[in-house]
């Protein structure tokens, strides 16, 4: 056969590329509107398309249901009994839409096993990119399932401490610490600290800002005084049983390493005839919730839960279209919020 009469199918590459030149766009751009992913302009897309459907191009399903069906971000949340988690959950969503994202939301309840679970469903349902929560140390397997998906996520609130990646919180280390000499200037010498899981990068971070806290200042915490729970309500009232157990008796304050561990030891505590703060000083941390009567509030560590979404999904979006993205942190400003259950006059 004479090779300048032969016929050759373009491949996708070449199709792309010229595209591209006849339209004066990036190959980029054709590639995100082939593929039906975001990145690129109404108008622009549909002169692509419209191109490739006229040289007979192949354009994928989702591309061409792109009028009907937004792209998607998957949120990944550890436990909803923290509140911390529900308030992150709504400002994610609320960001992600503003983006032009819907968002598929999952709960882990902190299991490692659903956390892999959840990945691979929103691997195969096509999502755009992932925000994590629920990461926790030793979820490489995770991380693997990610990079063969070719999915872009970003950790929010903790992260896997042996696999760097792009990640979005506060230095809880520092907010701890913070919160700790806060306690310690009350002048208590008899402190317990309830904190949450040791496979969480947060809880981990917590529990040595609040020992460097209270090491500083001299004052030493026996290991019955220090609590490793769940993050939510349910920690705290068996943190709180467990302290009503011990015969040594009840510290002057406790530390927790959430706002849903000190309710729990309040309700618990209140049950029992005990009472913040006047019996036993708390403070919490996450600043997400607040019970406040005339003669009561919480003393807590504040994350900007606002602040951290738009980050993330700003973040995330990035990835998403392919911007020279560097992996990094982004640390948010976090504040303090005094309340009298801290024994404060306010």
């Amino acid at each position: 056969m004479d090779r300048n009469n032969r016929t050759e199918n373009p491949s996708p590459e070449g199709s792309a590329a010229d595209i591209a030149r006849a339209l004066g766009v990036s190959r980029a751009a054709v590639s995100y509107a082939l593929n039906g992913k975001p990145g690129v302009s109404s108008s622009t897309r549909q002169r692509i398309l419209a191109l490739a459907e006229q040289r007979g191009i192949h354009i994928s399903d989702r591309a061409l249901n792109w009028k009907t069906t937004k792209p998607l971000v998957g949120l990944i949340l550890a436990d909803l009994s923290n509140p911390f988690y529900q308030e992150l959950g709504v400002a994610v969503s609320n960001h992600a839409r503003w983006h032009g994202y819907d968002a598929y939301l999952s709960h882990t309840g902190d299991d490692p096993l659903e956390l892999l679970t959840s990945v691979r469903a929103m691997a195969s349902h096509r999502v755009d990119g992932i925000i994590l929560t629920a990461t926790q140390d030793g979820d490489a397997a995770v991380v693997q399932e990610l990079r063969k998906s070719n999915t872009p996520y970003v950790q929010v609130s903790r992260k896997i401490p042996t696999v760097p990646g792009a990640f979005v919180g506060i230095d809880n280390k520092a907010a701890s610490k913070d919160i700790a000499l806060h306690m310690v200037s009350h002048g208590f010498q008899k402190i317990a600290l309830v904190v949450g899981p040791r496979r969480s990068s947060a809880s981990n971070d917590r529990y040595a800002g609040y020992l460097d806290g209270l090491v500083e200042s001299g004052i030493f915490v026996p290991q019955q005084w220090i609590v490793r729970t769940s993050l939510g309500i349910d920690g705290g009232l068996k943190a709180g049983e467990y302290l009503r157990s011990l015969d040594r008796g009840l510290p002057d304050a406790i530390i927790c390493g959430s706002d849903a561990i000190a309710l729990g030891i309040i309700e618990d505590f209140g049950a029992h005839g005990f009472y913040v703060p006047n019996d036993v000083a708390i403070c919490g941390f996450d600043g997400v919730i607040s019970p406040r009567t005339s003669d009561f509030s919480l003393t807590t560590v504040v994350q900007p839960v606002d602040d951290m979404a738009e980050n993330a999904v700003v973040y995330l979006d990035n990835l998403i279209r392919n911007k020279a993205v560097t992996p990094h942190e982004v640390i948010c400003q976090y504040s303090l919020r005094i309340g009298n259950s801290c024994r404060c006059q306010i």
